[in-house]
Formats: structure tokens, sequence, C-alpha cells
């Protein structure tokens, strides 16, 4: 599903309003209908309901819902935050003080006229079009607003949230639901903005969508997407039809990490999976796992790779330089689609050397760091910012680890992973995503299809152990436990 940042939305408002024709006050009505006729699933007329209005044209649709709420029953005050100041703000708020009563932030904080706890917040302050730090009165204010006791409910974007990227500006209002406009933005979908997002409703308001050929894309990797990416199979087929995966991992102490990416590599539906161990840790996986093979990784050549449909290399492989200088020289020779992931990041010297094109690099923020040159992000702005500048430069997919997972797979397109939750955030998770990727490369699939749906089945895993149990138990053999039912909603 196509996402928009600020801009995006920005240039389809201005195109359907100047070039099409249809007024701004037409489109903030259609907001504003649309809204409420969501909104109402969420709340009785026994509720009273406070708007809290900007000056600028989200504080419009804030008039525009009040009016709207107000004909249809329900009891709504208004609170004009700032004096309006865009002509269709001031036009809805002239229209709406024939309907029902404006009150000031002041006579809020009075208590003259005190929020409770049944009571409905409508934040309709700042939306889509903060992109730097708030500043002045409204940090104070959005900071009251968010403390206030209620249900929120937020028009378009939380305020204080950017919609380009998920940062909150300094200081932003939690919403429990948000209902936008015609398109999800990138905020929605990347924490804090998830978060602040609460539940997401998008209704369409007739705005035409259009975009320019060299502009950024954002795509969310959703449910729909992830199975439409699942390999087929056949009825009469045998192991050999559904690839071989080799994984390059593990060292004395990190074996579990080989264990890990193999066997989860293994249950993507992948026909064989051989793991490269330490020669004297050969049968370490019969007990547990014994689908898998083994292979001495002192003994590991470029003649061996050429056995294989993919191969995952790093994880837990340690950071010895001998050793991977070795590995260097035997990937650089490496014609098959490859994982890179971990240690790999560190023992690398020489990226160049290696073909990028069908490779897959799934960095943590750290390894992205030690891998780019970047300087570690402090916001989600530069994150993706440096996601773009690397893929520009090297010709690869690149799955930038975090909440949420960033896939970049082409110059100017990112792709927002959908799925997941902090019980992940566990040792050895990284390794089962690096091996379910390089079982579905294993498969066939290209570096990026393979990437969206190991990427969304990895944190859907967990979703559903979430779901079952709780966030704290999960651990990265969870992940692979739950496989089996993630693929059963997927198909």
């Amino acid at each position: 599903m196509r996402l928009v940042d600020s801009k995006q939305m920005q240039e389809m408002d201005r195109f359907t309003i100047e070039e099409i024709g249809v007024p701004g006050m037409v489109l903030m009505e259609n907001a504003a209908r649309s809204w409420v006729e969501e909104a109402i699933h969420y709340f009785t007329k026994d509720q009273s309901i406070f708007i809290f209005c900007g000056a600028g044209n989200n504080g419009g649709d804030g008039y525009a819902i009040a009016r709207n709420l107000a004909n249809r029953g329900y009891s709504c005050t208004v609170i004009a935050v700032k004096e309006p100041k865009s002509d269709d703000c001031k036009k809805n708020a002239s229209i709406w003080s024939h309907y029902g009563k404006t009150i000031s932030w002041e006579t809020i904080l009075s208590g003259e006229n005190a929020i409770s706890q049944s009571d409905i917040i409508v934040d309709s302050v700042l939306g889509t079009g903060i992109e730097t730090e708030i500043r002045g009165s409204l940090v104070q204010i959005l900071k009251e607003m968010d403390e206030l006791p209620g249900t929120k409910m937020a028009v378009d974007l939380p305020s204080g949230v950017n919609a380009s990227t998920g940062d909150v500006m300094g200081v932003g209002v939690k919403a429990d639901y948000t209902i936008t406009f015609q398109k999800e933005k990138v905020g929605h979908h990347i924490y804090p903005g998830k978060l602040y997002s609460g539940k997401l409703i998008c209704k369409d308001i007739t705005i035409q969508e259009r975009y320019q050929t060299n502009e950024k894309k954002y795509c969310l990797v959703t449910k729909e997407l992830a199975s439409s990416l699942l390999p087929h199979r056949f009825p009469d087929s045998y192991k050999n039809q559904y690839g071989h995966l080799a994984t390059w991992c593990g060292s004395p102490g990190t074996l579990g990490a080989s264990y890990l990416a193999s066997f989860a590599g293994l249950k993507t539906g992948v026909g064989l999976t051989t793991a490269a161990i330490p020669s004297q840790n050969r049968s370490v996986f019969l007990g547990i796992a014994p689908e898998l093979m083994s292979f001495a990784q002192e003994d590991v050549t470029h003649d061996w790779t050429t056995n294989f449909d993919a191969l995952v290399v790093g994880c837990g492989l340690g950071r010895n330089r001998q050793a991977w200088k070795k590995i260097e020289a035997i990937l650089s020779k490496t014609n098959i689609p490859l994982v890179f992931d971990a240690d790999a990041f560190y023992g690398i010297q020489n990226w160049s050397d290696i073909k990028l094109e069908q490779s897959v690099l799934t960095p943590h923020p750290g390894e992205f760091a030690q891998l780019s040159g970047f300087k570690k992000p402090t916001n989600n702005k530069e994150r993706i910012k440096q996601g773009f500048e690397f893929i520009e430069r090297f010709p690869t997919v690149l799955v930038l680890k975090g909440a949420p997972t960033l896939v970049f797979g082409k110059a100017g397109t990112v792709y927002i992973n959908g799925s997941g939750n902090s019980g992940m955030s566990t040792a050895g998770s990284g390794d089962v995503l690096a091996g379910i990727i390089g079982g579905f490369l294993a498969q066939g699939l290209s570096p990026l299809d393979a990437s969206l749906l190991g990427t969304w089945l990895h944190g859907y895993s967990g979703d559903l152990y979430r779901n079952k149990h709780n966030e704290e138990t999960l651990t990265a053999t969870s992940l692979i436990d739950f496989m089996g039912l993630a693929f059963n909603q997927l198909r």
C-alpha cells in the first residue's frame, strides 16, 4: 500500500483545488463528514465532545466536524487553541458560531468546563504540516492536552507528529484513534508516530491522487502484499524443487545463531538446509534439528558454495580478521544470492568486491553505522535519509532493522514493515530474520521480494506469539515456532 509524506499530500491537495477546481471548502466538508461518519462508532450522544481547533486548515476541519456532529444531535464544544488564520478555517469558524459555542484555551485552564474521563477530546490543532520543532505557547498547550482525561481522537494526524517521518517534534498528543484522509501518511506507521496515532482509519475525501515521476516512494508492507509474494507449491513436487539453503554462521559460544538462522530458513519451505559450522561442533544440531545437514567451516571453498541456491553469512560468525579475509575472498567469487547479517558488517572490508545486486544486507542501527560510515541516526528523518543515500551508492537490498524495519529496494523507494512488536527486541531475532530471507531466496524469490515477505512473516510470527502469550516471554525460538501459524494466516 502506498503511503505519502507531507509534501506529497500537500501537492495532491493543491492539484485537486487549483487544477481540477474542487474548492478547498468542499474538500474540508468532505473531510469533516467522512471523519464524523467513522467517529460516531466510538462514542454516544450521552458523552460530551470537546474539539480543540488550531489556526490552520486542520483547525478548519475541526470547526466543520463540530457543526456536523451538532447537526446529528451530539453535544459539542469548540476550544480555539489559536485564533483562525487560514481562509477556510476562518470561514468554518464563522459558520460554527451559528451552531454552537467556542471557548478559549484559557477557559479550559480555569476549570469552568471540566473535562472528565468519559468525555471525547478531538485533536484538530496542527495536522500534517509540521516539519520543525514546536515552539512558543503551543508547547505547553499540547503537553496539557495530552494529559487531559477522556478518549482522544485525532483529525488526520496527532498534533506534533511529523507526517513524513513519524518523529514527534518536541511535544505531541497521543491519540486513541486517528481518522486520516485520502492516504495514510508515513508518520502514521513509524514509531513514535505509530504509537501516537492509536487505531488508524483512512477515509476517501475525493482528493485526486497523483505522483511525480522522480519523487520518493513510500510503501507499507501489508498482509496482502506478503501473501502475493508466497512461493507457489506443487502437489507432485520433491525437495530439490524448493531450493537448497546454506548458512555460514556460528562459532564456539555462538552456535545458537547458526541454529536459529538455519532452522528458520528450513521452516520457510526450502527443500534442504546445510549449516557450515566449526568441525568440532558438526553434530550439535542432531538432537534438536536432525533435518539440518552440516559442513565444516574449515573446508568451505568457492566450489562448495556452488552447490546451493542461496547463502546466509555472518550470524554469530565472530570477528577474527584472518578468518574474515578467507571468507571475503570466497564470497567475492560467489554468484548465488547472499544474505549478510551481524558479524559480516565488521568482517567484510571491501564491499565493492561482493556481487551486491543479488544480495540482501540486514543491519541493525549500530551495524549500519559500521557498514555505511554514517553517524548513528538520532531520529527517523536521518534514518530514512541515510537509507536512501546508501541505496543510491550500492545496488543492493537494504533491510534496516528497527521499529519498524525499513526495506530499501532501489533508489528512491522504501518499504515500511507493518508487522512486529517490542517483544522481538531479543537475542537471536535478527538471526531468524536472516534465515527466513535466505530461505525465500533459495526458493527463487528476488532479493527484494524475499526481504519484503521475510520481514513481514518474521514480524507477524512475533505478533501471533504476543497475541497468544505476551511480549515479555517472546524469544527467537518463539518466532520459529509460530511461523507455521503465520503461513496459515497468509494462505
